[in-house]
């Protein structure tokens, strides 16, 4: 009969070690390390989602104000009214320079709006004018677009400012005369209206980045002579060219 050694039978008196109930700290630790890193990427997806549909919904909002700068600027230009005989009728267009940029400005006369009666003598006509203003704290400027209203009707005239387009860095207009093209229209000396008309526009956004727009109109070369008896011809015949 062979004997048991007491290590063996010390052994076989021990209960067997059952399985462990939970985790150990190490293995916590690792998974809330795994979860962290998952929210993590999980917030820096939502967080370039939400930027980029900013961006996206921000560049709809200026493609959209860019749009209504440069239909304004084709209605109004291509209304673009001079007659010789009536020195309140004019197109003015003067360079001017701030810090090195182009803050050019542009005035002139527009039947853009009404039109003319025939039966009335020339009436409701309005002034206009492109203009920069500086934008306070900031060295951009804003478009403002200032319509004279009844400018040549009897009663009160009213100058409504209204503001066009933001972070503007820029703005140059030149004028084609069929020759050459220049940076200022005087129609008191030139007694004519000029052949197109070119806006630049260049915007800076929130990074810094300048986008440069610009706008071509071609006017029509007619002038509304007065007839003795009040009636009006009204010019035919118009044309646009753009970005």
């Amino acid at each position: 009969m062979s004997q048991t050694s007491p290590d063996e039978s010390l052994a076989k008196r021990r209960p067997a070690r059952l399985p462990d109930a939970g985790f150990t700290l190490l293995e916590v630790l690792v998974a809330f390390g795994i979860l962290a890193v998952i929210l993590g990427l999980l917030f820096v997806a939502i967080h370039q989602t939400e930027r980029t549909i900013g961006e996206v919904e921000s560049g709809s909002r200026f493609e959209r104000k860019m749009e209504i700068v440069r239909y304004l600027l084709r209605e109004e230009l291509l209304g673009a009214y001079l007659n010789q005989n009536d020195p309140l009728t004019l197109f003015v267009g003067f360079p001017n320079h701030l810090h090195g940029r182009d803050t050019d400005s542009l005035m002139f006369t527009t039947l853009a709006q009404t039109r003319l009666s025939q039966t009335s003598p020339v009436s409701h006509l309005e002034g206009v004018q492109y203009i920069l203003f500086r934008s306070s704290g900031t060295r951009l400027f804003t478009l403002v677009h200032e319509q004279n209203t009844n400018l040549l009707s009897y009663g009160t005239q009213a100058v409504i400012p209204e503001k066009l387009l933001g972070d503007v860095w820029s703005l140059r207009i030149r004028y084609f005369d069929g020759m050459l093209w220049t940076d200022r229209w005087n129609s008191v000396q030139t007694h004519a209206l000029p052949l197109l008309t070119r806006f630049d526009i260049v915007v800076e956004d929130r990074k810094g980045k300048k986008e440069r727009f610009f706008e071509e109109v071609q006017i029509p070369q007619s002038t509304l002579n007065q007839n003795q008896g009040g009636g009006n011809e009204i010019p035919e015949g118009s044309g646009s060219t753009g970005n």
